[in-house]
């Protein structure tokens, strides 16, 4: 066996040494015929004393000898041997997870699909420092996640999967098994495959592929899942009744069960076991459980490689010392004075050379004095010095240069340096580690900081990635002083954040019996709750937050405040789907403390004493109103017919003194195009009156001579049945003018006509009461007021000193 790794060099090194002996030949043979045609040989030592042919020659010796020990150091001398333990790292498993139509069966809960994912989530403990990836498969196979520690990348991507995923129906046992074996590294000698199924192997060929898998040397595990009596499977969404089943091309519904045999079949042919998956997923632990017993045994194994001891350093160094001799030897008779200068430069440059301290080392004095953004800005140097001469850069420099500046407390240069040192040490879980619980040191020290601001939000948005950077270097190194730690810090944290934060939770309602307690028979209502920040009631959405409840009209948000007590006015609103048409819903609000007038009050009026959770009840009811209808009545009988529609010309009052005409302080309203009035009011008694806008009609009913009704209202009751009837005499002429004038136009001769008949039973008709008509007059003198009808927005609507806003 050759002691040179890398003969070829040596052949390299003979050939341009004799190329190099050759020039040198040539040279010299051509520079003594040169100076041969200009001056004698003889007299060359007179003419140039300082030329000496056999120093020439000993340069060149220098010269050659050099390169014959670089080119001996480059073919890589080798004698004698040493002994290299290293210990073993953890495992490789991939997990291939069924994701055909059959896993929707719901035979465990929710279903077969959500089971696996959950079970295999809660037991990512087991699996620290191990390699995992994941394959999804139905017909086909497709690896989602290559073999990672990445365990965060694994579950996010467990986490997607869903079933159509693979786009080959049916479910194929051989095509995961193909899959892993073009995944595993052709390095791996442990191959570790568990395949969850329910078993049903549509096309066969599961068994025969596994025989193959087992000489390639991958060991499969299976785990069933289902029950061997099986079930539908259905097609409605998790949470939603199994109603839609799945059914064959004969219109009958599929039964899927599961099939323990074929799956023990896989597992044993390659030396692996088989496990159902039970209710919680104890198959998958027990599987977990073996493999981390093989990679625990494998971990106490140390591997030993015998490995020859490299000898190229001597040689290198001699060809290093022969290239300054050669440099150092003059090439003529040169005095000694000149020896000793050229000795005393290479001796100051060698002195400066050893004297002067690299960046890493001013950087490690520097940290040891203190002075850590001394030490970053060294560690900075080093890095650019690196970069410029085109060389790789240790990923150790990038991981103390964002340690120094961690220190320093420069977290955005700390976190760009970390970064760099994870993508640059990632064949270097050591480094790995290191460098993810530094970037969780640096996101909690944020943390911290957002929290001295009293930004809540951000707060939790860094503490959140500082968990990710903890559990990463957790999972990577398994130390449990650092789990320990890590739970400490948690608790701070949360401390902190309740320190600041107060909790708002409430409901919205519909309170049905007024009691202001939300009872089962009463329904939540959809809406928002906003910050009412300029206390009119009404929401601005571009300066006052809001935050939506839920179906059932809870709703939650928190309030950051730096000191307390604090009080905030909240209001809501709610969708129009809650009420109708016959029933307005209102807010109930709570009376305010004096000297506020409570019959104002537009919002709730919270008091937030210190840090904690506050509830708020937001009660709607139903507002009072006055219901009913003015009809047009022909006849004047005082009954409603079907042939007389509503009556719109006419104006509604609220009598408050009992003088049964409107006056100018009374609240007034008019009724739809239909006749039809739903005002609300306050709880209480009303006098209802009618006013027809002609002064000539007639109020036909009600049939009291008053023609007014005693409403009484509250809450939850509203008064119906308000109706009044109008005969309007001027509206029967109008419809009967167009008639009239064609009668009279065809016919000159004198006739009885309706307007005559009209006329006399005018004049034919009772005169009425004089407190009748001294009634229209102040009716006709009251048109004239500036009273105006009541604003339709029930926030304005005024209320007695009961401390709520109608």
């Amino acid at each position: 066996m050759s002691p040179f790794a890398q003969v070829e060099f040596l052949y390299l090194g003979t050939v341009v040494i004799c190329g190099l002996i050759l020039l040198f030949l040539f040279s010299e043979k051509s520079r003594r015929t040169k100076l041969s045609l200009l001056v004698s040989e003889k007299l060359l030592p007179k003419l140039i004393p300082e030329w000496s042919p056999f120093q020439q020659k000993i340069k060149f010796a220098f010269m050659l000898l050099c390169f014959a020990m670089i080119f001996i150091a480059l073919s890589r001398p080798q004698w004698g041997t040493r002994q290299r333990t290293s210990e073993p790292t953890g495992i490789d498993i991939l997990v291939a997870i069924d994701v055909s139509k059959s896993m929707l069966a719901r035979d465990v809960r929710p279903n077969r699909l959500e089971r696996v994912k959950l079970s295999m989530t809660n037991l990512m403990e087991k699996v620290r420092g191990d390699r995992l990836g994941l394959i999804a498969f139905s017909g086909s196979a497709f690896l989602q996640c290559p073999l990672t520690l990445d365990h965060q990348a694994f579950v996010k991507t467990l986490e997607d999967l869903t079933i159509g995923l693979i786009k080959n129906p049916g479910t194929n046992l051989s095509k995961p098994i193909d899959e892993a074996s073009r995944s595993f590294s052709q390095d791996d000698s442990d191959r570790f495959l568990i395949l969850l199924s329910d078993g049903e192997d549509l096309e066969g060929e599961g068994l025969k592929r596994a025989k193959q898998a087992a000489k390639e040397g991958i060991r499969i595990f299976t785990i069933g899942i289902g029950s061997k009596e099986g079930d539908r499977i259905p097609l409605d969404p998790i949470g939603q009744p199994a109603q839609n089943f799945l059914t064959n091309p004969q219109g009958e519904t599929i039964v899927s069960k599961k099939d323990e045999n074929s799956l023990r079949a896989i597992a044993e042919a390659t030396g692996g076991v088989y496990f159902p998956l039970g209710p919680t997923g104890e198959g998958l632990e027990r599987t977990l459980q073996r493999l981390q017993s093989i990679g625990q045994q494998k971990k106490r194994e140390l591997l030993s490689s015998e490995l020859p001891i490299e000898r190229f350093f001597p040689f290198a160094l001699l060809a290093l010392i022969l290239l300054f001799i050669e440099d150092l030897t003059p090439s003529g008779r040169k005095k000694l004075t000149r020896w000793g200068t050229t000795c005393l430069a290479l001796a100051i440059i060698l002195l400066v050379g050893c004297l002067k301290r690299d960046n890493v080392k001013n950087a490690e004095d520097a940290l040891r004095d203190g002075n850590p953004k001394k030490a970053a800005l060294f560690y900075d140097a080093e890095i650019n010095a690196t970069r410029t001469m085109d060389k790789p850069i240790d990923p150790k420099l990038f991981l103390n240069a964002g340690l120094a500046h961690l220190e320093a407390g420069s977290l955005t240069e700390a976190n760009q340096f970390l970064e760099r040192s994870l993508d640059a040490s990632v064949d270097d879980p050591n480094l790995q580690s290191i460098g993810l619980n530094a970037l969780g040191n640096l996101f909690y020290r944020k943390t911290n900081l957002w929290l001295d601001e009293q930004n809540v939000g951000e707060a939790r948005r860094s503490w959140e990635k500082a968990l990710k950077f903890y559990d990463a270097a957790f999972q990577l190194d398994g130390n449990e002083k650092a789990s320990a730690n890590l739970a400490s810090l948690k608790q701070q944290i949360e401390k902190r954040i309740q320190s600041l934060v107060s909790k708002v939770t409430g409901k919205i309602w519909r309170d049905l019996n007024g009691d202001g307690n939300s009872q089962k028979n009463e329904p939540g209502l959809k809406g928002f709750v906003f910050w009412d920040k300029d206390g009119n009631g009404e929401h601005n959405s571009s300066n006052e937050p809001s935050v939506q409840t839920n179906e059932d009209g809870f709703f939650a948000f928190e309030w950051i405040s730096s000191k307390y007590p604090v009080s905030l006015e909240l209001d809501s609103k709610i969708e129009d789907s809650n009420g109708s048409t016959t029933v307005r819903l209102m807010p109930m609000f709570p009376a305010p403390p004096p000297p506020l007038n409570p019959n104002v009050v537009k919002n709730h009026l919270v008091k937030i004493e210190s840090p904690g959770e506050k509830l708020l009840a937001i009660p709607y009811r139903a507002a009072p109103l006055l219901i009913g209808q003015v009809w047009g009545d022909k006849n004047g009988n005082g009954i409603r017919e079907s042939t007389e529609s509503g009556f719109k010309n006419a104006t509604l009052y609220l009598d408050q003194n009992g003088n049964f005409a409107m006056d100018e302080n009374e609240t007034t309203f008019k009724p739809q195009e239909d006749g039809s009035f739903a005002q609300p009011v306050p709880p209480g008694q009303y006098s209802v009156c009618v006013l027809p806008d002609n002064p000539d009609a007639n109020v036909t009913f009600p049939l009291d001579a008053r023609k007014s009704y005693l409403a009484w209202t509250n809450f939850e009751s509203s008064s119906e049945q308000l109706d009044f009837g109008i005969k309007d005499d001027s509206e029967e002429n109008e419809q009967s003018n167009a008639p009239d004038q064609e009668n009279q136009d065809g016919s000159s001769e004198p006739s009885d006509s309706p307007n005559s008949q009209d006329d006399s039973s005018v004049e034919e008709r009772e005169p009425l009461p004089q407190e009748v008509n001294a009634l229209y007059e102040r009716l006709l003198q009251e048109m004239e007021s500036k009273s105006e009808p009541l604003d339709p927005n029930l926030r304005e609507v005024q209320a007695t000193a009961s401390g709520r806003d109608y």
